[in-house]
Parts: structure tokens; C-alpha cells; sequence
């Protein structure tokens, strides 16, 4: 009866467990737990929410005054503001008209809250004026954005031209408000600015002042007077005006077509460009002019192999204290580059180059480099029937002492993918040469050193299938790591399909 007794009582005690009462309990406080981090997530949610929201409305904000600061500090002719409404304008006299425009100014500019009301229906536009183009800052109120819209100028008139007129860009959104202030602009050169800026229940408003690095003219309207032109004589070359400056020319192999072109211009209209006479200091078996000294356009042959620097002249006729001249330097190549063959190039064929170390030790970089020293260089162009250019590859190596190629300038660079390098170093290959049916190479322009690391020479195939374009102007030449601004000769294959 015992043993009965003690059982029962063991099972009673397994048999125990929580009330409904305690479970009640236990729930009410879990529920009210969850709620509390239920409602501190919610409320973390919604301060990051509102921190983000005034970050970025910060962010942009500063991105949009400093887009707009370097267009006004760089402003070179003038500065202008279209609000919305803008009154009749009262000329005022303009603070530097000698830069080019007169200013005037508003006779009642509008408010502050005109120009930035969300309820003005057109534009405010703040213009920024240089010598070639103007740049317009445009407040679209219904649209909450700014646009920035760059339109190329006539200088000659200071209209737009006729295609000149640039796309409009996008600037700044949330914007409900732009007011230029150009009250100090021509007392103290400096432009005030204010963007307000809304998204959703944030606002934020930037205000700044930027100053001009240049004094110009300012106001509600800003009218072009072109400035007169100053009297003058100037010289251009390939279209460039090269007064008083240097040209550098580099000769070509071809004897006879080492020619150079000059034109004259006469400023101020008063005198005819072409009556002028030119000359030229080198001596005539040096530079032939054909004997045609006068006119505005003056063509000279460079017949000199030894010739390095001349000067080219020109006075007007009319007026002898109208005069001119520009240096030219002249850069002769040194021919050590040769070729085994004609330079036309067709599907298959090989082609060898080589450094000639005789024309080397009779050259200016005797005793200074040797073979090893150089770089070579390959470009290739394919030309359309359209005439339309393209380029494809312009790369430069060298065989270095391990008997591997090194790519560009620091050893990196990396060939344009219609190349194939063809080596021991792939495959055990000797290059693409007698090959032209082999896959590897049919399709690509394939180059290989011969010997080594000696970097003597050099052999080019175009493979069998390499059709691009429907002609291929391929260049080879040599170039020196220590000395960029060398150039040896250069060999050019033409190829036509």
C-alpha cells in the first residue's frame, strides 16, 4: 500500500502545469511587449524616413548651387534675370560697356514671392552670358524643376545661330522656388541666389552668394553690341591662328609634297587681305615659295633635309605697320624603319620589318640607343565606302629581356582585339607566316619579333579572313620610351577589297 501511495503521489507531481490564470498573464505581458517594439520600429522607420528625406533634400540643394555658382563665377559678357513678370525696362547706363553688352535694368522687378510662387504659370530664366555661347538657367514652376539649356552664339552678332540652340537639361527637381538677386552685382560684383526646395512635408531653402571673376554689365535685360574690331594683321595655318606663334611640321619621305599653306587675315576693315607680301628667312634651295610672294594665301615647298627652323612673314601693303610672322620647327624622322616589299597588302600575305642599325649609327641617336631601346608602334584605319573612318587599334610594344612582349608605356597596355600576338609564348607557335589557313590567325592582324629578345625584327600578316571595311590603312613605326616625342618613319600598308 505504500509502494501504491508513493506512485500515486509521483504522478500527481508529472501531472502539473500552468493555470489559466497564469497563461493570461503571460500573454498580456508578450502583447504588451510586441507593441512596445512594434511602435519603436514604426517610430525608427519613420525618423529615418524624415532624417533621408532632409539629407537629400540637402544633397541637392548643394549640387544645384554649385552647378550654378561655376556658371555665374565664370560669366564673361553678362549676366541676366527674366522673372516671371517682368515690367517695361528703364535703361540705366551700363558699368563696363567696353565688355561687349549694356545692361539695363527692371522699372519694378518683380517680388521675391513672384518670381518663386508655385502658382506662376510661366518661366523665370536666369542667362549667363559668354563670348561663344550663353548659358539659360530655367525655373519651371509647373513642373518643380530647373533645366539648364546652353545655346551657341554668332559672335559676330550675339544671336543665337540658326542651330545653336541646345537641349534643355535637367538641373534640380522639388524646386518650388528660384530667386536670382542681381541688386550687387555691378557695385560689389556678386550675385545672390535662393532655391527653396519641397518634397512631401520637408522644405529646405539655399541662399549663397557667388562673385563674378570678371566686371560685366547686369539687369533685367542685357542687349549685344558687338565691340569694334581692332586693327591687325594675322597669320593661319590649317585654320588656326598661329600669329606670332610656332608650327611644328614634320617631314614625310616624299621629296615633293612636304608642303605648307599659310593665309593672312586683315582686322578692322580697312585694308584688302590680299594685298599683302610675304616672305620667308631660309634660304631658297631650303623653301621654295614658286616665286608667288603676294595675295592672302602664301604656299611654300620644305626642300631641305637638314632644315630645322625658318620664319614665315607677311606685311600689308597698304598699310606697311601691319605686319606679322610664325616660327616653324621642323622635325625630320630618321629612316630606320625598313621594309622587305611593296605596301600593299593583301589577305594572307606577310610582311617583314626590321631596325636598320646602319642608318641608326649614322643618325643624331648614335651611341645614345640602341635596337633594344625602341618601341613599336601599329594603327590601323578602316575606310567605308562612304569614305566614313574608323579607327581599330592603335598599340605600342617591345620584346623584353625575358623574351616577352611588354605593352604600352608601364608595361599594361593591352592590344586591340583584331590583334593576335603569335609566339613561343602561345602554343609553341613561330608566328602566322606560311599559315594562312590556320584558324588561329585567319582572322586577325598577327605580329610576331623574330629571334628572341632582340627586337630587330618584326612580321605582320593579315590573316585570310580579316575583312574589315573595304579598305585598311595599316601604320607601323618606332617610337623611343625615354624620348615621347620621337617618331622614326613610318611604314603604311594599304589594302582594298
Amino acid at each position: 500500500m505504500k509502494l501504491l501511495r508513493r506512485m500515486n503521489k509521483s504522478n500527481n507531481r508529472k501531472n502539473s502545469g500552468f493555470t489559466l490564470v497564469e497563461l493570461v498573464i503571460v500573454m498580456a505581458i508578450m502583447g504588451i511587449l510586441g507593441l512596445a517594439v512594434v511602435g519603436f520600429i514604426g517610430t525608427s522607420t519613420k525618423q529615418y524616413k524624415y532624417a533621408s528625406k532632409d539629407v537629400d533634400l540637402q544633397y541637392e540643394a548643394q549640387l544645384t548651387m554649385n552647378q550654378i555658382g561655376d556658371l555665374i563665377i565664370d560669366a564673361q559678357k553678362g549676366v541676366k534675370y527674366e522673372p516671371a513678370t517682368v515690367a517695361a525696362p528703364v535703361e540705366v547706363a551700363s558699368a563696363a560697356p567696353e565688355a561687349g553688352y549694356i545692361a539695363t535694368a527692371s522699372a519694378e522687378e518683380a517680388s521675391s514671392e513672384e518670381a518663386s510662387s508655385e502658382e506662376t504659370s510661366s518661366d523665370s530664366k536666369l542667362i549667363i552670358y559668354n563670348k561663344d555661347c550663353t548659358y539659360n538657367i530655367i525655373y519651371r514652376p509647373s513642373e518643380h524643376k530647373i533645366y539648364l539649356r546652353k545655346d551657341t552664339l554668332d559672335p559676330a552678332t550675339g544671336a543665337v545661330k540658326a542651330d545653336g540652340q541646345g537641349k534643355e537639361s535637367l538641373m534640380a527637381e522639388n524646386v518650388t522656388g528660384f530667386t536670382p538677386d542681381l541688386s550687387e552685382a555691378e557695385s560689389k560684383n556678386s550675385v545672390g541666389i535662393v532655391v527653396d526646395f519641397k518634397a512631401g512635408d520637408k522644405k529646405y531653402t539655399s541662399k549663397q552668394n557667388f562673385t563674378m571673376r570678371n566686371k560685366v554689365p547686369t539687369g533685367a535685360d542685357v542687349e549685344y553690341v558687338a565691340p569694334a574690331e581692332p586693327e591687325g594683321i594675322r597669320i593661319y595655318y590649317k585654320g588656326k591662328d598661329v600669329t606670332n606663334g610656332t608650327v611644328y611640321y614634320e617631314m614625310i619621305n616624299d621629296p615633293n609634297n612636304n608642303r605648307l599653306q599659310f593665309t593672312d587675315k586683315i582686322l578692322g576693315g580697312k585694308y584688302d587681305a590680299t594685298k599683302a607680301t610675304w616672305s620667308v628667312s631660309a634660304e631658297n634651295g631650303d623653301v621654295d615659295d614658286q616665286g608667288k610672294k603676294t595675295g592672302d594665301v602664301y604656299n611654300i615647298l620644305i626642300k631641305s633635309t637638314t632644315i630645322t627652323q625658318f620664319e614665315v612673314y607677311v606685311q600689308s601693303d597698304e598699310n606697311k605697320d601691319l605686319k606679322a610672322k610664325v616660327t616653324v620647327n621642323v622635325a625630320h624622322p630618321i629612316n630606320i624603319l625598313q621594309c622587305d616589299a611593296d605596301k600593299h597588302f593583301n589577305l594572307g600575305q606577310t610582311h617583314h620589318l626590321n631596325i636598320d642599325e646602319n642608318e641608326l649609327r649614322s643618325s643624331p641617336l648614335k651611341d645614345k640607343y640602341q635596337v633594344k631601346d625602341f618601341v613599336w608602334h601599329m594603327e590601323v584605319e578602316s575606310v567605308s565606302s562612304t569614305g566614313a573612318t574608323e579607327h581599330k587599334g592603335d598599340i605600342s610594344f617591345k620584346m623584353g629581356d625575358d623574351g616577352k612582349l611588354i605593352y604600352g608605356p608601364e608595361g599594361n597596355g593591352e592590344p586591340d582585339g583584331i590583334f593576335k600576338f603569335s609566339s613561343k609564348e602561345i602554343g609553341g607557335e613561330t608566328g602566322a607566316q606560311d599559315k594562312p589557313d590556320d584558324p588561329k590567325y585567319r582572322n586577325y592582324l598577327n605580329y610576331y619579333i623574330v629571334d628572341g629578345n632582340q627586337n630587330k625584327e618584326m612580321h605582320i600578316t593579315l590573316g585570310k579572313n580579316f575583312l574589315v571595311g573595304e579598305k585598311l590603312n595599316i601604320s607601323v613605326w618606332l617610337g623611343l620610351e625615354k624620348e615621347p616625342k620621337f617618331k622614326s618613319n613610318t611604314v603604311t600598308f594599304y589594302t582594298y577589297y
